[in-house]
């Protein structure tokens, strides 16, 4: 599909909202000379360091939590992103489950 453009794109400042078939919709951002994929939203709109406080800034964070919620989240319902995922099985789980054998011990002096 086309990506979905920022509506304040500029020369050195470009924003694309990607939505796909298969895997996570994401954002890429063009900015200083580089670019970078994001799956998160607010993730996209913290690239722009301290010129996030300005008024595209901000037009950018509204424009990234509309363009996630729009999409993103019916897709992470859809397939089921409210499951917990597999279980941890690695011995510090475990450890953490167990009942602490030293709670009950007595010092003795």
């Amino acid at each position: 599909m086309l990506p979905i453009q920022f509506p304040d794109n500029s020369q050195y400042m470009r924003y694309e909202y990607h939505r796909v078939r298969e895997g996570p919709n994401y954002f890429v951002s063009y900015y200083k000379n580089s670019s970078r994929l994001h799956y998160d939203a607010k993730d996209c709109w913290r690239t722009l360091g301290t010129a996030k406080f300005t008024d595209t800034g901000k037009a950018l964070k509204e424009w990234c939590l509309q363009m996630y919620d729009e999409y993103s989240l019916p897709q992470i319902e859809k397939w089921g992103g409210n499951e917990e995922g597999r279980k941890d099985t690695s011995f510090a789980s475990e450890a953490m489950e167990e009942e602490n054998p030293c709670s009950e011990t007595k010092m003795v002096t």
